[in-house]
């Protein structure tokens, strides 16, 4: 992980640990890097990426005060990150309630979204997220063949994927292709998120790739709206 990127969550952590609301004026750069344990270069790229995510606004002259609700937990659509490392960013203690998996064999569609044959093994991985208890992530992450062995002897539920395949598969990640869509909960979403059948739910579907664009994980993610908030900055 970037030392700006870990510089983030721990800043994230620090506005929730210490309920900072819309308005709030931090402690000032000094500061912030000594309780950080970050330099202040690393402190002001973090700052940065929270600024054009719309969390914090910094003033000249006076300093930087907290711009939006972070009761949600925030990411930008911009960076490749983990729900672990996003549910941790919101200050909340990302955890797991349910994990199942198996080795399944690789249909045609998944074939394709992965690039391999048809028939190939591949480990599907069920999750129910938590933060702080709370179901708020329901996942469906199949892998490559490549990340089979030693995925399938892995036995910490809650490590996050990316940080399992850069540590001990050697394999550093590059970018993800998302698509994002309404979804309703069906009876079976509604009781694994505990949340009445027919509530709204953001569905993620997601082709994750390492650094040289060959795919790693195809994913499908449902989200529930009331706990995420994503923005996205965008230029001319």
């Amino acid at each position: 992980m970037l030392a700006s990127e870990s510089a983030k969550l721990k800043l994230m952590s620090f506005i929730k640990e210490n309920n900072y609301q819309v308005g709030d004026m931090l402690p000032s750069e000094t500061q912030l890097s000594d309780n950080l344990g970050v330099s202040r270069l690393t402190l002001r790229e973090a700052i940065n990426v929270l600024k054009s995510n719309g969390v914090v606004r910094p003033v000249q002259g006076k300093g930087t005060f907290i711009a939006a609700d972070i009761d949600q937990i925030e990411d930008s659509l911009n960076s490749n990150i983990s729900i672990t490392d996003m549910i941790h960013a919101g200050g909340f203690v990302a955890g797991t309630k349910y994990c199942k998996k198996e080795l399944v064999t690789a249909g045609n569609e998944l074939a394709e979204k992965l690039d391999i044959h048809e028939g190939d093994n591949v480990v599907a991985c069920t999750r129910i997220r938590t933060a702080d208890g709370i179901p708020v992530v329901y996942s469906e992450d199949y892998l490559a063949p490549r990340i089979v062995p030693g995925f399938l002897t892995m036995a910490d539920e809650n490590i996050s994927l990316f940080r399992f395949i850069e540590e001990n598969e050697n394999i550093r990640m590059g970018v993800s292709d998302t698509e994002i869509r309404p979804a309703k909960a069906d009876a079976l979403l509604a009781g694994l998120l505990e949340i009445e059948e027919g509530e709204l739910l953001m569905e993620f579907l997601i082709t994750i790739r390492d650094e040289e664009g060959v795919p790693l994980i195809w994913a499908r993610e449902f989200l529930k709206p009331d706990t995420f908030r994503f923005v996205v900055h965008r230029i001319k």
